[in-house]
């Protein structure tokens, strides 16, 4: 799967963070980015939904094939890094410490909701740096903000959902 990454999002407001989704796979803004020290957090949808918007919404959809050992690549600033998959789980969404700091030093973190096309639960899999040497790295310099996350972003409603709440409106 390659989708693009999308690092400018302005906030991790849910608007901000399910716009930034219509257009690939999002760099949470509060995690450190790709050549830091720290956790790059990377969130995209896994929708089996083909009402939802936007042109990525299945970029994530294979996510749960990837295991223990498999290598990943994120390109960022004309630099390919590559991360080794240490560590896979299901998490609820309100469990925002995946989105802090990882139990490792140079990190990426993929999460995307679990099972597919749903938002009942999120798949978190912990992969360390490395390529190019972690020892490279920057000091992370993380975003000064007061928004403080309460849950980690996931899919649209499904139709279902949608339907659902319709008939009871």
């Amino acid at each position: 799967m390659v989708a693009p990454v999308v690092y400018d999002v302005p906030s991790i407001s849910p608007g901000d963070m399910m716009t930034a989704l219509n257009n690939g796979v999002v760099h949470y803004p509060q995690s450190s980015l790709p050549g830091q020290t720290g956790n790059t957090v990377i969130v995209g949808h896994s929708s089996n939904n083909f009402f939802n918007d936007g042109k990525y919404k299945f970029a994530f959809v294979l996510l749960d094939q990837l295991n223990i050992g498999d290598t990943f690549m994120i390109n960022y600033n004309s630099k390919q890094y590559v991360y080794q998959v240490y560590s896979r789980r299901i998490v609820e969404p309100s469990d925002i410490s995946v989105l802090g700091t990882a139990d490792r030093p140079d990190t990426a973190t993929l999460i995307t909701c679990n099972p597919v096309g749903t938002s009942l639960h999120r798949l978190v899999l912990l992969a360390n740096q490395i390529s190019p040497s972690p020892t490279a790295n920057s000091t992370a310099t993380a975003p000064t903000t007061n928004l403080q996350p309460t849950i980690i972003p996931g899919n649209s409603e499904s139709l279902w959902h949608r339907f659902t709440h319709w008939l009871s409106s």
